[in-house]
């Protein structure tokens, strides 16, 4: 039977705002999807590279990283058992070259390498902030079991549920005066 939770994969900025940028309305939305898949409603993939990809980055044309006192943060939280970690290999270097020189957009090795990993390992979407760069590809790349791999933002948590209304007077009791 195949696997019916959701895959997605996260780059190095998904990782940058759930530590850096946690309150943020971007924060939470990481945040959400985390906690969903503590509680195994889907599963998180990523690079084993984000390791080192978290040092200094850009998100969104932003400069940002995580600081040397954060790191132990960031090592126990993809350190957990429910974050898949994929590494790079051999397959995952020559998809990632090959899309650098079809799609120069991408521009960075490290964004061809998330791709690759996605393509190569039939993620269902892959996580970023990063619009330039890899946004743009979305539905126009197939994976591995020929779906098209979706590209976005994490999705922001639902609304919290509202408790039900409840009328000051039943339609069938009616005061007179």
């Amino acid at each position: 039977m195949a696997n019916s939770r959701p895959k997605y994969y996260w780059d190095a900025c998904i990782w940058i705002t759930l530590i850096v940028d946690w309150h943020s309305p971007r924060g939470q939305a990481c945040e959400y999807i985390f906690e969903q898949a503590k509680d195994g409603k889907c599963e998180i993939w990523t690079s084993s590279f984000c390791l080192a990809e978290v040092y200094k980055r850009k998100c969104d044309n932003v400069p940002v990283g995580i600081a040397k006192e954060q790191d132990a943060d960031f090592e126990d939280l993809i350190e957990q058992e429910f974050i898949r970690k994929v590494s790079v290999d051999m397959d995952v270097g020559k998809v990632a070259r090959r899309l650098l020189r079809r799609f120069p957009k991408i521009g960075k090795p490290q964004d061809a390498i998330h791709v690759a990993t996605c393509l190569l390992s039939n993620v269902d979407e892959l996580h970023t902030y990063d619009r330039e760069d890899m946004l743009g590809l979305t539905g126009r790349l197939e994976r591995v079991d020929r779906e098209k791999l979706t590209i976005c933002e994490p999705p922001e948590p639902p609304a919290p549920e509202e408790p039900p209304q409840t009328e000051m007077f039943d339609d069938d009791e009616t005061t007179e005066d």
